[in-house]
């Protein structure tokens, strides 16, 4: 009889080791995953600490051109219709000067 009380306590003791090998093992391996869990949060704070100012900075830049477009949208509208008026022109001079000379060549001619 206290050879099956000692061998149920044997086993029982040796239960014992084997759960708190697995909960060391498990303790062990869950340490591990959040160091790597703090490790990526510290490089992602360190990659990223500083975009909140990087977007804004962009924000305001981008603002700041479309202002000057909207700005400048009216003088290059202003330019086109002048070298539209300088291209006119400038096929107006040569169509008269073209019909002098044929005016003269037939005139000779004569």
């Amino acid at each position: 009889m206290v050879a099956i009380v000692v061998v149920i306590n044997l086993l029982i003791a040796l239960f014992g080791f084997w759960l708190a090998c697995k909960v060391w093992r498990l303790r062990r391996t869950l340490s591990q995953a959040a160091d790597a869990i703090a490790l990526a949060e510290r490089n992602t704070h360190h990659v990223l600490g500083n975009a909140p100012t990087a977007i804004l900075r962009g924000q305001l830049g981008t603002q700041e051109l479309r202002q000057t477009y909207q700005q400048l949208q009216p003088k290059v509208r202003q330019a086109q219709q002048a070298l539209a008026l300088l291209s006119l022109s400038q096929t107006i001079l040569s169509r008269r000067f073209l019909l002098r000379r044929i005016k003269k060549s037939t005139a000779t001619r004569r």
